[in-house]
């Protein structure tokens, strides 16, 4: 339909017609949750058209309305009820009520009104005031109102308990609050707003009026049947799920029905914005005297020249009359006219759209009638498709059971939007089941029930891990590992049928599959496997996955155990075994040193605890005593050990060092295969 480049930027409401009739005349219901609603109708010469709206909807009608006079007329002017606070509006009331005054409060705010009262008698005078009093009654101090008047008599006080009704004489005053009243009334109508456009021309002319509004999301659901005679072959039948929840009937009306992301959102338009301003106080200037100026032209260009330039640009240049087409006597729908050229005559572009995405839609072939606050299922297709009938097994699903499919081709040439789908077996139910959108000539795998025939059993073993290679680069031992995990999938059938079966086994990034060496389909998480399954000897399923993984290990930082265990894998060329071996030879070389070295660090720390031993059993001996002097004698001993250590140790923490470089050097320039 030629209108939908504008269905990117229009809003519905309910419509009432005013002075001229334009009834719904297409429609188009969006999945994203906004329809299209068109009306078409003719107006005579210059005519407005009242249309009404819910409070709701102004704001999407102000946003997105498009309008067209489509035989040589133009769009006038829109006007709607403002949507002014209720404050707001108030204030603007010389009797001020925006605070709910109570009957005191109000009189007091009309000091100086005249006004007639109805209390014991009737009094006329002008108000002065409203104070409170207090009197005792019973020990308890009770207040109460009394209004003040001046009367022809002079001032009178009239208890406020006494009056029974007060009207004001002046009636400038009293008009004000009756309208104030009357705000604060509208402001609890929320029902409808009167929208009025203004179409201005000659003659009889075709109007369109098209919107969008929020509306329910249309749906769809589908039954398929298999045919007895074509076993791959079953009839689709699908339903359009739609609902009117709009204030107007459709009748007669084009309806499509489109799968569509157009962006849609809502801006608060309607309610008027209200800025602060700062307050300014105006410079005081000392007044001058009166300046006389000579008579005069500026630049050459004098006063009447001026005059008439400001007045030429200020003057709207009169534009032709056009004589007005005759409108064509046909009503008149979406498709059958160029919107956007027609609206260029009317209504100016202000935007240019481009499609984005990818859309389809439902054309409905019958105009549809459909009531105000009703719903129907209207028939979207009805056409033989492609189905096989397959056994579906997902572990993750059905640990023990596999589930009854269908793998079904969409040969109807239509987008079918997902949904629900029942399906028919054998003139019976089947079960239900769901798929998501299908283009033409899409194939999709649906399951509807479970296959109580067939017991399966699922085995995982532990996994396995193997060593495929080992190489030197730049110093570092590059490993590399292959791990195996396997899946033994075993079916047994119950009632002796044979079956198609189709396992589904879940695919790991980084996992290459080994066996089989290649899967019958592969989703983005699955692998498929078709697999037959005799009704009298079942069918096994073995599934082996690899993954292949490098590691690279800093060879100075592997002790000697690590690198016997790797040589004796045997995963290596000559080369790189015997660089290994020396590796290891110069590590347990370098380990002999350390370790001879923290031995003697070792002894030291064990003569320092005897030597504090000593000290302490010295304190309490006296020094002459033969005791004391052998203690003296075994302390000089152990210091001379202790210097003898040290030496030894300095020597072998040279040698370590001597040992690390010339190891380092070694394995730094390996690079072998």
């Amino acid at each position: 339909m030629k209108y939908l480049v504008l269905l990117l930027a229009l809003v519905l409401g309910g419509v009432s017609a005013g002075a001229a009739e334009l009834p719904i005349t297409d429609i188009a219901l969006f999945s994203s949750g906004v329809g299209y609603f068109q009306r078409t109708g003719v107006v005579q010469d210059t005519a407005t058209v009242q249309l009404s709206f819910k409070p709701e909807q102004i704001n999407d009608l102000l946003k997105s309305m498009v309008l067209l006079d489509l035989n040589g007329g133009a769009v006038g002017a829109v006007t709607y009820g403002a949507k002014d606070p209720v404050s707001k509006t108030l204030e603007a009331f010389a009797v001020n009520i925006t605070d709910n005054p109570s009957l005191g409060q109000l009189l007091d705010r009309l000091r100086g009104v005249r006004v007639e009262l109805q209390a014991t008698t009737t009094i006329t005078g002008v108000i002065v005031g409203v104070e409170t009093r207090k009197r005792v009654v019973k020990d308890e101090t009770v207040s109460y109102e009394v209004l003040n008047l001046l009367t022809d008599a002079g001032l009178r006080s009239v208890r406020m308990d006494d009056i029974s009704s007060i009207r004001i004489l002046d009636e400038r005053l009293d008009k004000e609050l009756k309208d104030a009243l009357a705000v604060v009334a509208s402001g609890l109508d929320n029902q409808r707003k009167p929208v009025v456009i203004t179409f201005t021309g000659t003659g009889a002319r075709h109007v369109v009026v098209g919107y969008l509004n929020a509306t329910p999301v249309w749906k769809t659901s589908y039954r398929l049947v298999f045919s007895k005679e074509n076993k791959a072959q079953a009839l689709l039948q699908g339903w359009a799920i739609v609902e009117n929840t709009s204030d107007a009937d459709w009748t007669n009306v084009r309806l499509s029905l489109i799968s569509g992301r157009p962006i849609s959102f809502i801006q608060d338009l309607y309610t008027p914005l209200y800025i602060a301003r700062p307050v300014v106080q105006p410079q005081m200037i000392a007044s001058i005297g009166r300046v006389h100026y000579d008579a005069g032209g500026v630049d050459g260009i004098v006063d009447a020249e001026i005059t008439d330039g400001v007045m030429a640009r200020a003057m709207p240049q009169k534009s032709e009359n056009r004589a007005a087409a005759a409108a064509p006597t046909p009503p008149m729908y979406a498709s059958d006219f160029d919107m956007a050229g027609a609206g260029r005559a009317s209504v100016a572009s202000a935007a240019t759209a481009s499609k984005l995405g990818e859309a389809f839609q439902y054309a409905i072939k019958d105009p549809v009638t459909l009531a105000r606050q009703k719903s129907a299922m209207l028939p979207i297709v009805t056409d033989d498709v492609d189905a096989w009938k397959v056994s579906i097994y997902n572990a993750n699903v059905q640990p023990k059971f596999p589930l009854y499919g269908l793998r079904v081709k969409n040969t109807t040439g239509l987008h079918l939007m997902g949904g629900p789908i029942t399906v028919y077996n054998d003139n019976n139910y089947a079960g239900d089941a769901t798929f998501e959108d299908l283009q033409p000539g899409e194939q999709r795998l649906i399951s509807y029930a479970i296959d109580l025939g067939v017991a399966c059993d699922r085995q995982e073993d532990a996994q396995r891990q193997e060593v495929l290679a080992i190489k030197i680069v730049k110093g570092s031992l590059s490993v590399t590992r292959k791990s195996l995990r396997e899946v033994n999938y075993t079916f047994a059938v119950k009632d002796g049928t044979d079956r198609k079966l189709m396992v589904e086994h879940a695919y790991i990034p980084g996992w290459t599959l080994a066996e089989p060496a290649k899967a019958d389909e592969r989703t983005d998480t699955l692998y498929r496997f078709n697999l037959p399954v005799s009704g009298k000897d079942g069918a096994k399923l073995k599934v082996v996955e690899e993954h292949i993984d490098l590691q690279a290990l800093y060879l100075t930082s592997l002790n000697t155990p690590t690198l016997v265990g790797y040589i004796k894998t045997g995963k290596m060329s000559d080369a790189v075994r015997e660089a290994l071996q020396k590796v290891a030879t110069l590590q347990g070389q370098l380990q002999d040193l350390v370790t001879q070295r923290q031995l003697r660090e070792q002894e030291i720390r064990t003569i320092s605890d005897e030597q504090n031993r000593l000290r302490q059993n010295m304190n309490t001996l006296d020094r002459a005593s033969d005791l004391y002097k052998r203690y003296v004698t075994k302390l000089g001993e152990q210091e001379t050990r202790i210097e003898t250590l040290r030496t030894e140790i300095a020597d072998l923490q040279q040698k370590e060092k001597t040992q690390r470089t010339a190891l380092e050097a070694y394995v730094s320039g390996l690079n072998l295969e």
